[in-house]
């Protein structure tokens, strides 16, 4: 991706992919469902949901999957060990292959969590 300058979510999401746009959009809706106050911007030119003054997740399209981010620690990587376990994470992303569905539940209960 170019240098960019996005100014909001909507930014993002115009400048990727069909394929991209799909997903980032299916997690965003996600995130907005589970916590509808959470504010959307902006942070380090990609998507990021804040709620309450901490921050929910950031999200971003990859070549071969999506990612949820955070800064550490994450509830949810605890909280939802068993289901996150054939995902691949870091200490603060998790890695959703976009060979796969998209696991839009469990990114509901996560946000819910960290709101």
């Amino acid at each position: 991706m170019a240098l960019t300058d996005f100014k909001t979510i909507d930014d993002y999401v115009a400048s990727l992919s069909e394929e991209n746009r799909v997903g980032v959009q299916a997690i965003c809706g996600a995130i907005r469902r589970a916590v509808p106050e959470a504010e959307g911007v902006i942070s380090y030119q990609i998507p990021a949901f804040r709620h309450n003054g901490g921050w929910i997740f950031y999200v971003s399209a990859h070549k071969d999957h999506y990612s949820l981010s955070c800064p550490p620690p994450i509830p949810s990587f605890e909280a939802f060990k068993d289901e996150l376990a054939r995902y691949a994470k870091t200490k603060s992303a998790l890695k959703l292959p976009k060979k796969e569905p998209l696991p839009i539940e469990l990114i509901e209960k996560m946000a819910a969590l960290h709101a």
